[in-house]
Order: C-alpha cells, then sequence, then structure tokens
C-alpha cells in the first residue's frame, strides 16, 4: 500500500496530462479520435462531465489501485493456501506417439528435444513438452541422438536408419549422408548410436554383434570410419542392447562398455579394441546400463529384478532389490549418487549409491490408469538444469519433474535418534558477537555428535557404547557440558569443550522399584548475549577446566542454564548444572511419567501420564525455581511439546485408535486453537519445533511428511518426501529445516517452500553474522576403538560444502 501511494503521486501527474491531451485533441475535429473510448461508466454521467481534469485522472488512479489492491490480496490469499509440495519426481506431461515412439534426442543447446515416431516424422518440443511443430524426417530413420559440444554447432544431430548414417542441422535438413551400400548388408542395419563428443568419435552398434567406430571430420559435417568394424564373439549370447561411456584414464580415451546377454562387454576407444568380456553378472539378460562418474561406479539392470553397482575391477558393491518384476531401464542423475531404475513392476524408483538406499518411488501408471500399462524401454536423464527426466513407451513419451525439497547436508554413522539446534532461536536477532548454531545429533551406535549448521562438519563427538543409546540429550553451548539421559536411566555430564568428550561423572538410576528419570531438557534464561559469549570463550580456552577465579567470575554471569529432568513417577527436578545435585523438586503428573518437556524464556511447559499439560513460570535466580502457572486437560496422550511465546503446540497420541494431531494452548482469551482433523498426521509423530522470528511450526511423521503450521495453527505446506524422517528442527530463523533421514542430515531452505509474503518478512529481519565453527580435531589420546570412530567421523565431512545447495 505505502508502494502504490509513492506511486500514485507520480501517476496522478501522468493521467492528468493523459486526460488534459485528450480533451485539447477532442478540440481539433480536423485530426483523427482515438479508436478506444472512455468507458461509459464515466463518460454517460454528468458528474462526470462537470469534473475537472484533475478530478478525473485522479479517480481514474483511485479505481485502479483499488482494482491491483484487490487483485494482490487475491494472490496473497491464494498463495497462502494449504499447498502439498513432493520430493523427487512429479509426473510433468505425457505425450502419447499414436504412430509408435522409435527414438527421442535431446537438445540443450536449442532447449528442445525431439520425438521421431513409426511414421517418418519429427515432433518438436520445448524442454517442458510442450509442442513446438512437426517435420518429416529427411531420410528414412530408425533412430536419432543429438551431437553436444562444438561438434553440434553445425551437424546439430545424428540419426541412422535402412540408408545408412546421416548428420542433420539444427533445423532438422539433411547436411550428410553415408555412401550407399555401406549398411546394406542383411541384418546388419545400425540399431543404436554413441556420440563421444570429446575426441570428436561415434560409436555405431550394428546388429549381428558389430560394433564400428566413426570419426568426425570437417567441424562435424561428415564422418569416416575409424578402424575397423569389431565383430562382437559368439559368446556370450545375445543383442546388443546398449552402449555407455566409461572413466577416462590419463592420456587415453574414454572406454565404452556394451550389454550383451547376460555380458558386459569392455571396448578402448584408443586402441580400438575389446578388452574385457564380463560374462554371467545377472542371471538374465542385461536390460540397461550407465556409469555414474560421482562413485566411479557401473551400474547395471536387469531381467533378475535386480540392480548392481560394480567396482572398476567389476567387484560387486552393492545390490539392490526392491523391484518385484523386471528391470528394463536405468539412468543416473547428473552430477548426482542418484540412480532411477524403470521396472514391469509398474514402478520408477530412485536410489542412493552413497546411502545404498531406496529413497524414491512412484508409480508409473500414474497418467492413465485405464491405459493398458507398457514396459518402459529406456530412462533418459534430464539434459541440463531445470530439464525433466523423460521415460521412453512403446507409444508415448512421459515427463518427470525432479523437484528437491532437501539436500544433503551430513552423513553421520549411524541413524539419528534426537535431533536438537543449539543454541535455541531467539525471536529477535541478539547484538554481536554471535554463538556458532550446532545440531546435537544422539545416533543409534550410542555417539552423540555436534554438527557445524553452516557447513554439516561434525565439530565434536561423545563416543559411548550402543548400551548407552540417548533417550534424550541436552547441551549448553555457552558452558560447553552436553547432558545424556540414556534408555536405561542413566544421566551422564560430559565436557564438550574437550575432543572427544570427557564423561565427567554418571548417575546410575536406582533399583526398581524407585522412580528413575525418563525425560530430560536444558532451560536457558539468556538476558546478556555478550556475557554469554564471553563465558563461552572461557570456557573453549580452558578447555572445561575452570580454576576458583573462572568460576567466581561464571557465578556472576546473570544468565542462567537450569537442567529439568522428569522422572517416571511424574515429578520434575531441576539440577546444579555442573555438580548435577537437585536444587529443586516438585510434583508435576503423578503418578504417570512425564512424556516432554519444552520451554521459551521464561517458562517450562511439561506434559505426563495423568492426560495434562502444565505450564510453568521459571524463576531462575531461586531455589524454588519452578511455579505451576496453568493445566490444560487433554483426551489423549502428548508425546511431543514446543512452546512459543504464550502459546503451546501440543502432539498427541494414542495408536490403538490411530489418532495423531496437533492442538495449541494459550493463556489469552482462546486457551485452545484446532485445525481440520484431515489436516494432521497419519502415523507417529517424530519432530515437533518453531521458527520465533517467522512463528512458523513445523512436525514431522513417519508417514514420510513434514507439515508447516502457522501461529494460528493453520496448515501452510505439506512437504511430502521420500523417506520417514526420524527427527527434524529448524536451524535458523530464516526458516530453513533439518530433518534426519536414516544416519544423513538433510537441509530443506525455506526459499523451497515459504510463501513470498513470509520470504518478504524475512527481508525485513536483521540477519546476524554467520559463525563458523573449526573442524574436528584430535586434542586426546583416545583408546584405538575411539580413534577409529573419530577418524570415520572427520572423514564424514559436511556434504552441503562439497556441492549441496546452501
Amino acid at each position: 500500500t505505502l508502494w502504490l501511494d509513492w506511486t500514485a503521486q507520480g501517476l496522478v501527474g501522468r493521467a492528468t496530462a493523459l486526460v488534459s491531451d485528450r480533451a485539447s485533441f477532442h478540440c481539433h475535429p480536423a485530426e483523427p479520435s482515438f479508436s478506444e473510448p472512455v468507458p461509459q461508466c464515466f463518460t454517460s454521467s454528468s458528474e462526470w462531465q462537470s469534473m475537472a481534469v484533475c478530478s478525473r485522472a485522479r479517480q481514474l488512479w483511485l479505481l485502479l489501485r483499488a482494482s491491483l489492491q484487490s487483485f494482490v490480496e487475491k494472490a496473497k490469499r491464494a498463495e497462502l493456501r494449504a499447498a502439498r509440495l513432493t520430493h523427487g519426481l512429479e509426473p510433468l506431461r505425457r505425450l502419447a506417439v499414436a504412430a509408435g515412439l522409435c527414438s527421442v534426442a535431446q537438445d540443450p543447446v536449442g532447449r528442445r528435444f525431439v520425438v521421431l515416431d513409426g511414421a517418418g516424422l519429427l515432433h518438436l518440443h520445448r524442454e517442458d513438452g510442450l509442442a513446438q511443430e512437426k517435420l518429416p524426417a529427411p531420410i528414412a530413420l530408425t533412430g536419432l541422438v543429438a551431437v553436444l559440444g562444438p561438434l553440434g554447432a553445425v551437424g546439430r544431430f545424428v540419426g541412422w536408419g535402412p540408408a545408412g548414417l546421416a548428420i542433420l542441422r539444427s533445423d532438422l535438413s539433411l547436411l550428410w549422408l553415408s555412401k550407399p551400400g555401406l549398411f546394406r548388408a542383411p541384418g546388419h542395419e545400425p540399431i543404436c548410436c554413441l556420440p563421444v563428443p570429446n575426441p570428436g568419435l561415434l560409436l555405431v552398434a550394428a546388429a549381428g554383434g558389430i560394433l564400428a567406430l566413426w570419426k568426425f571430420r570437417s567441424g562435424g559435417r561428415c564422418l569416416v570410419p575409424q578402424g575397423s568394424p569389431l565383430q562382437l564373439p559368439a559368446s556370450p549370447p545375445g543383442a546388443l542392447v546398449r552402449l555407455a561411456l566409461g572413466p577416462q584414464p590419463p592420456c587415453h580415451l574414454p572406454r565404452c562398455f556394451a550389454a550383451c546377454g547376460s555380458a558386459v562387454l569392455t571396448c578402448d576407444l584408443h586402441t580400438w579394441a575389446l578388452i574385457d568380456v564380463r560374462r554371467d553378472l545377472h542371471k538374465t539378460t542385461v536390460s540397461d546400463l550407465a556409469y555414474c562418474s560421482e562413485l566411479e561406479a557401473m551400474v547395471t539392470a536387469s531381467r533378475d529384478s535386480t540392480v548392481k553397482v560394480w567396482e572398476a575391477d567389476w567387484q560387486i558393491r552393492m545390490v539392490f532389490v526392491g523391484h518385484s518384476g523386471p528391470v528394463t531401464a536405468v539412468a543416473v542423475l547428473p552430477n548426482t549418487s542418484l540412480v532411477l531404475s524403470a521396472s514391469q513392476d509398474g514402478t520408477l524408483r530412485t536410489w542412493d549409491l552413497q546411502a545404498a538406499a531406496q529413497v524414491g518411488e512412484v508409480a508409473l501408471s500414474c497418467w492413465d490408469r485405464s491405459v493398458p500399462p507398457e514396459s518402459v524401454s529406456r530412462l533418459l536423464a534430464p539434459a541440463g538444469p531445470g530439464w525433466p527426466l523423460l521415460s521412453l513407451r512403446a507409444s508415448s513419451v512421459e515427463l518427470w519433474r525432479l523437484r528437491e525439497l532437501y539436500s544433503p547436508l551430513a552423513q553421520l554413522s549411524a541413524p539419528v535418534l534426537h535431533l536438537q539446534v543449539v543454541p535455541v532461536l531467539p525471536t529477535l536477532a541478539p547484538p554481536a558477537p554471535q554463538l556458532p548454531v550446532r545440531l546435537v545429533c544422539a545416533c543409534a551406535d550410542g555417539s552423540v555428535s555436534l554438527v557445524s549448521a553452516l557447513t554439516g562438519r561434525v565439530v565434536n563427538a561423545l563416543l559411548l557404547e550402543p548400551e548407552d543409546c540417548a533417550a534424550a540429550v541436552a547441551y549448553c553451548l555457552q558452558r560447553e557440558v552436553l547432558w545424556l539421559l540414556t534408555r536405561a536411566g542413566h544421566l551422564l555430564c560430559a565436557n564438550s569443550a574437550r575432543c572427544p568428550m570427557q564423561v565427567l561423572h554418571r548417575l546410575r538410576p536406582p533399583p526398581p522399584p524407585t522412580p528413575r528419570p525418563c525425560c530430560l531438557h536444558l532451560y536457558s534464561h539468556l538476558t546478556d548475549p555478550r556475557s554469554a559469549f564471553a563465558s563461552w570463550e572461557i570456557v573453549c580456552q580452558h578447555k572445561g577446566d575452570l580454576c576458583h577465579r573462572d568460576m567466581a567470575w561464571a557465578w556472576k554471569d546473570k544468565n542462567r542454564y537450569l537442567p529439568v529432568v522428569g522422572h517416571t513417577d511424574g515429578t520434575l527436578s531441576v539440577l546444579e548444572l555442573r555438580s548435577s545435585k537437585t536444587v529443586f523438586r516438585t510434583e508435576a503428573h503423578s503418578p504417570g511419567p512425564i512424556t516432554a518437556i519444552a520451554s521459551t524464556w521464561n517458562s517450562v511447559v511439561s506434559s505426563g501420564g495423568d492426560l495434562t499439560v502444565k505450564m510453568w513460570r521459571v524463576f531462575p535466580y531461586a531455589e524454588e525455581s519452578l511455579g505451576l502457572l496453568r493445566t490444560f486437560s487433554c483426551c489423549h496422550p502428548a508425546v511431543a511439546l514446543c512452546a512459543l511465546g504464550s502459546r503451546v503446540t501440543v502432539g498427541f497420541e494414542d495408536p490403538d485408535s490411530a489418532t495423531y494431531g496437533l492442538v495449541q494452548y494459550g493463556l489469552g482469551n482462546s486457551p485452545r486453537c484446532d485445525h481440520r482433523p484431515q489436516d494432521d498426521p497419519t502415523d507417529h509423530i517424530t519432530g515437533l519445533c518453531c521458527c520465533p522470528a517467522l512463528k512458523l511450526y513445523a512436525c514431522s511423521s513417519l508417514d514420510c511428511t513434514i507439515r508447516i503450521w502457522t501461529a494460528e495453527n493453520r496448515l501452510l505446506r505439506l512437504l511430502q518426501l521420500n523417506g520417514a524422517p526420524q527427527a527434524l528442527t529448524f536451524c535458523s530463523n530464516s526458516g530453513d529445516l533439518v530433518l534426519a533421514l536414516g544416519s544423513r542430515l538433510c537441509l530443506v531452505s525455506h526459499r523451497l517452500y515459504l510463501p513470498t509474503s513470509y520470504l518478504v518478512k524475512k527481508l525485513c529481519q536483521e540477519t546476524p553474522d554467520e559463525v563458523h565453527d573449526p573442524p574436528l580435531t584430535n586434542q586426546e589420546s583416545p583408546a584405538s576403538a575411539q580413534l577409529q570412530r573419530l577418524a570415520n567421523l572427520h572423514g564424514v565431512a559436511g556434504l552441503r560444502s562439497a556441492g549441496g545447495p546452501g
């Protein structure tokens, strides 16, 4: 509105001049008049006729501004409606080819792809699949492929057919045709071609097991044979079905791989010789193969329903057995470790070679279930950024959009069980200096890693055994103290200023039936950020071993950090940070156990087995530090809590009745805020967090979704993932999310899901300076086993800095 008012001051003057010029223009009848009259709603009224020119211009501008404001508000409301975003493959467009599909050539230079059908017609489509034009092929063709690089400047395409090889210009006119009779031998027609742009070669596979090598000449205007054709051995039996380029050895041309029956043949393009034959790689025919340059591995697909990954020496690396039918096509996404495979079981699956797991699956029947299914004969990887994936069938071309909602941030040693960000995100950006933002990751192997939220690198680690697997973790960055509650009820306190962390003391649980700890949370009362930063520097300088003078200075610090422990008998206790002594204990949810604890800047929220949620006022400088503020009754057990200001979001679960939901409670006039039942998760809630600056909540669930909620408990975005997230947290006040998928940490950028109004709100915020954490360095002399685990963590450097989007 402010911008519109500013613009109005300039446009009213322009409109006044325009109306004035129009009036003076009509005063000269000899000159031609405007073809478009003023709207009748203005010209027909006497009031309009009696208005001055300036008043007319202002009325026109007011009408324009009101219409523009109405349009902007409608667009804003439409964008704030709940939207569903899917990670991975989304169906974009299906192109039916009535005459039958022969071949598809992708032309990244022209931002198009060409479809050759059985009737000899060339269909030109934009990269998004929209049709451009249809041309007859200059000669009879059965296949077509695009030539990349400088060679494609003149001859953009290479085609083959009964007449032999042909080079086509960018307008698909004939540039060159091979000599007559070269491929006229019965049963020796070309069946597929593979350009090798860097040395300017063309591989041609002909029927009858013949491989020929051609050389581009005259700047790509013609082809000449290079060496004699290779006659492949009769064993292994089978026809050549696919060609693929492998790695390029030093000072040599790249090698070519050919799938033939159940074997893969390797040809050296430098000597043009068959150098290797690998038989019986699969139980049945090898249907497709592709090379993954990121992992330097060959991927083969077979009709035995498996996808296999091979090392450079053809030692098996991994086998994917998710398909229940023959695998007919495979492709590797450029510059990634992701492999796509299509099968006759009706699925298109995504495999991550680094994680050695399936990370996505879509149904090939999503286009039209009434059409009889056809096998995918080939998958074409995206030809460039923003390009879709193409799946080719006998009578159709299907386009799949690749949407990446998250990118890899870090790879840990074991599946992540708990994830939290430290320090807690503030409502407003605190003044400089800033503390580094870290992610506390408790893993299934007993380790707890501190990961830099900026780079994804491991900063420090606590190396415990699997029997000490964490049930809850609390980390005080300002004092470099980490608390860990094991599933057996042991409470550990570790010095995180040393690498690896050192356990200071362990509190063992009392024998049954004495209640034991079952929940852990750290309440932080920060009133002086500069003092918090200074104390952190002193602790890091002394590696956590503070002398008496430093302890006295730290005690003068007005900031307070209170570990809050929940017990199985429903009581809450507050511990002293270093000594672990109980300084205050109160009954909270007796006789049931404490199920969750959360906090805001001045209150603590707890839930328990008595089906209540309680808010406690915190008195951080008093011995009796907790005072009951309010109690909310619930219908189902609460498993997750998240507090923001005076409102608390509670995650409820009742697996027996398949009830999963989120409800907001507050201290104001509206104590409870609900949403539509169909917006709730449909499985166990694994994470609940909030972004104070944007006033947004987020929850993750085993139903493979992340839901973004507004401060009014209204669903804003639903992110459909390819896997079930085990944990979730906001890592910045910009709205960036970090989720745990197995042992991987993945980053969801705020730009991918936030509406424009929230992006504008973010621009108006003061962005603090980024603080880099030092990489993991060994300061102690651990045992050999711990040294190996540290080496593994050091090898698992942040994936974000290696090329993942930030």
